[in-house]
């Protein structure tokens, strides 16, 4: 007689299933699926990945734009504040007025102080503004993971054309070159250079 699907033993006169797994059928089971489990994990490191980068590129392009639009804002209602540069018979805290300029400082309509600039607090750069006579309490405005890489300020022209005796007729104008990097991301991938030149509003010459 023939048994199907099994075996004979002659000398333990006895028969066994021959179903079942080897030791190598499990261990390739096994290894597949490993290799599901560890692509998936990479499929979902590398969306969480995407979906970092994404943030820091949207917060670095809002946070510019709102920086850019409130110097845009204050430069066309006010006027450039020559007096307190360097040179211009005021209290020269504005510094040099050479390009780059280290801060940018405006007069609004009823003659306070405005100043923008950049600086550094625990170790990343800010964007800070300060309002008011005098002008001595600055406020940061950027993001806490963004940070300020570069703030320059080019004024043109050097000198005051509205005043007496003037030759200059070029209109004031102030050229802001900003850039940003994300704090969330490692150093240099994300990072933003936003560049405006804004001419101030109408003055007639005193």
């Amino acid at each position: 007689m023939i048994l199907k699907n099994k075996c004979y033993n002659v000398k333990m006169l006895k028969c066994y299933n021959a179903k079942g797994f080897t030791l190598i059928e499990l261990l390739v089971s096994l290894s597949i699926l490993i290799v599901v489990v560890l692509s998936a994990i990479g499929i979902y490191i590398n969306i969480i990945g995407t979906r970092s980068k994404s943030l820091g590129q949207l917060n670095l392009q809002e946070d510019g734009q709102y920086i850019m639009s409130l110097i845009v804002k204050d430069i066309r209602a006010g006027r450039i504040d020559y007096a307190n540069y360097i040179g211009g018979g005021g209290d020269d805290t504005c510094g040099s007025i050479v390009s780059p300029a280290p801060q940018l400082c405006l007069l609004d309509s009823s003659g306070n102080k405005i100043r923008f600039k950049k600086d550094i607090i625990d170790g990343r750069g800010v964007f800070e503004k300060c309002t008011g006579n005098p002008c001595s309490d600055y406020q940061t405005i950027t993001m806490i993971n963004l940070g300020v890489e570069r703030l320059d300020f080019y004024i043109n022209p050097s000198a005051n054309p509205f005043t007496a005796g003037s030759t200059t007729y070029i209109h004031p104008r102030v050229t802001i070159i900003l850039k940003l990097k994300s704090l969330i991301e490692k150093p240099g991938e994300k990072q933003i250079i936003l560049e405006q030149t804004i001419p101030q509003r109408y003055e007639l010459k005193k």
